[in-house]
């Protein structure tokens, strides 16, 4: 089983790290992160910075509540 990033892990994710993305929960694509500021940034996708949960303002994914993604070991 996969199991998504802890808060510790996340604040010591760094730009250049490749990271896993876990979509819709079964499906792994590996992505570099491009950018840490409010949240991490890896190419196209954006992660809240406590949740390591996909955001997606378009989808209604805020990172908390709802996601379809999310940063994995």
């Amino acid at each position: 089983m996969t199991s998504m990033l802890d808060k510790t892990q996340l604040d010591a994710l760094e730009v250049g790290q490749v990271v896993t993305r876990l979509l819709a929960g079964s499906v792994p694509m590996r992505c570099k992160i491009t950018a840490i500021d409010t949240l991490i940034h890896c190419g196209p996708w954006t992660f809240h910075r406590d949740t390591g949960c996909e955001v997606d303002p378009e989808l209604g994914w805020d990172g908390i509540t709802s996601t379809g993604s999310f940063l994995t070991k």
